[in-house]
């Protein structure tokens, strides 16, 4: 639900029945948290409207219209994903130099090429840490300049 927060019970009321004459539908009032709240199914445009005629309210009466944020999981696995995190990011660096410590200076550039071409994006946690200690490893043309 969208909702209105106000300082006072009084002041909840009073613009409860301000939106009501402005044809806005309090869907709830809420006394204990002195909230309107309204439907989430506004389309943005009636929200913008609701909020104009807010500020316009407001005007002269020493409030301040604050905009808050509501952060919410998009999708119920979300927090099992959480939970069932797969190796630690010092796992994952110590298996990467472990990897890259044995091969040769060629192998070394050849997978380091290998791991740049394909988008970051399409790469696994594990890959984009051993593209990031190959990057790091000294190549042989910067060891031996001619």
């Amino acid at each position: 639900m969208r909702k209105i927060e106000l300082p006072s019970e009084a002041l909840a009321e009073e613009l409860r029945d301000h939106l009501q004459d402005k044809r806005f539908t309090v869907a709830n009032y809420d006394k204990a948290h002195r909230t309107l709240q309204f439907p989430d199914n506004m389309n943005p445009s009636q929200w913008a409207s609701l909020r104009s005629a807010v500020e316009k309210w407001t005007g002269g009466r020493n409030l301040d219209v604050v905009e808050s944020l509501k952060l919410q999981y998009s999708r119920p696995e979300a927090k099992q994903e959480r939970v069932s995190q797969g190796p630690s990011l010092k796992e994952l660096k110590a298996e990467a130099t472990k990897k890259t410590e044995n091969l040769t200076p060629d192998k070394a550039e050849e997978r380091y090429r290998y791991l740049q071409s394909i988008p970051i994006s399409d790469l696994s946690e594990a890959e984009i840490v051993e593209r990031l200690e190959l990057a790091a490893r000294p190549s042989e043309k910067t060891k031996n300049p001619k």
